[in-house]
């Protein structure tokens, strides 16, 4: 049975990331740029997770999906640290990200993909499974993805702490929390089946907030 949650986790992602796009366009602010690649990275995945669940997975579709996944939360990580903290520390987990990505994409496409293991089931669920245990891309994997999450999740409650009437910081730690745990119960307990469905939730419960960010920015320019 075909599973659709990757599919409406493609097209949320890709409203999210045109509106961001074009905010940056206006703004020009760096954290903007980064959440629209981070964004556009987070459509390419769904969308290559939906096309496995019709045609199944071929090596290089499942190496660069599974690229992409964890250095696109590293890189929300980047752009929460750009928009609260001062400019170095957003710059010094950039640096960190593109390094740790670098590592990864070799260790990616220089590792063996289990062909008869990823065929089997359904496709979009396997999460991590097709590359051998204990091999260093699945070892290199929650490096980025692990801090990206937690800066993300971190950033957004210090925001709302930082001011009660930022209600959206909720929704975007909430959010980060959903898409973290996902991604956790995947790598560590080898049970990926509702990765996409909290992955859903998560990129929803992100926009959502997004959108009441930019209302509370209007209203405060209006003041």
């Amino acid at each position: 049975m075909v599973s659709y949650f990757p599919l409406i986790s493609s097209i949320i992602s890709t409203v999210f990331a045109i509106l961001l796009a074009v905010q940056y366009l206006r703004r020009r602010k760096r954290h903007q740029l980064v959440w629209t690649v981070a964004l556009f990275m987070f459509f390419l995945t769904s969308l290559m997770a939906f096309f496995s669940e019709l045609i199944g997975w071929s090596v290089v579709m499942y190496q660069f999906y599974y690229f992409l996944a964890a250095p696109m939360v590293a890189l929300m990580g980047v752009g929460t640290l750009y928009l609260l903290a001062h400019k170095p520390w957003g710059k010094y987990f950039l640096v960190y990200t593109l390094i740790m990505s670098a590592v990864f994409f070799v260790l990616v496409f220089a590792t063996s993909v289990n062909f008869a293991l990823y065929t089997e089931g359904a496709p979009s669920d396997i999460g991590s499974a097709a590359f051998p245990s204990g091999s260093y891309v699945r070892l290199v994997s929650p490096l980025l993805s692990i801090p990206g999450g937690m800066v993300l999740i971190v950033g957004a409650l210090y925001s709302f702490w930082l001011d009660r009437s930022r209600k959206y910081g909720l929704l975007i730690a909430l959010g980060g929390i959903f898409n973290l745990f996902g991604g956790l119960r995947s790598r560590f307990l080898q049970d990926p089946t509702y990765f996409f469905v909290f992955a859903t939730i998560g990129v929803l419960l992100l926009f959502l907030g997004f959108l009441l960010s930019s209302e509370y920015v209007k209203k405060r320019e209006k003041t």
